[in-house]
């Protein structure tokens, strides 16, 4: 998992169609901003605390990488069992480290797909500063990917 000392910030450029009657009582649709517009940014405020403080549970052994990321997905232990073809108790032992540490790769490549990460995000959590940027190739399968950290002006 690569992460950034900033976050992801909201620039207002995001519109959703809105549908009212036109005066001939059709539907007309017009682009225009949400009514919570405002709070997308406090969103992302949100988020980049949630994942420090569970890169942080990982980091302290409270917590497995697969926990960090069924909590970021707000995936319960039901859904990942169901959507993985594995019984409840054997997520929530994966959830912890000594139990992940026991996950057959085979296991691990499907948690990989069922977030959409690469096998590697699981084991390596690289933080950028703002001044070098990181560009992600992976593997059909997820298991290798190839990553390429470069100043931000040489990527131009």
């Amino acid at each position: 998992m690569i992460t950034t000392r900033s976050r992801e910030t909201y620039d207002g450029s995001w519109r959703i169609v809105l549908y009212d009657a036109d005066d001939g009582g059709r539907c007309a649709g017009t682009l225009g901003r949400s009514s919570f517009d405002a709070e997308i940014d406090d969103y992302y405020v949100q988020r980049a605390k949630e994942l420090s403080r569970l890169q942080e549970r990982v980091w302290a052994g409270e917590a497995s990488p697969l926990a960090l990321f069924m909590e970021l997905s707000r995936m319960t232990v039901d859904d990942a069992a169901a959507r993985m073809r594995l019984r409840k108790s054997q997520v929530r032992d994966h959830m912890t480290p000594a139990g992940f540490d026991k996950i057959p790769v085979a296991t691990l490549r499907g948690y990989a797909r069922l977030f959409d990460i690469a096998v590697a995000d699981f084991f390596d959590f690289i933080h950028l500063d703002g001044a070098f940027a990181a560009e992600v190739t992976r593997s059909e399968g997820g298991l290798v990917q190839r990553v390429r950290i470069a100043p931000r002006a040489e990527r131009g």
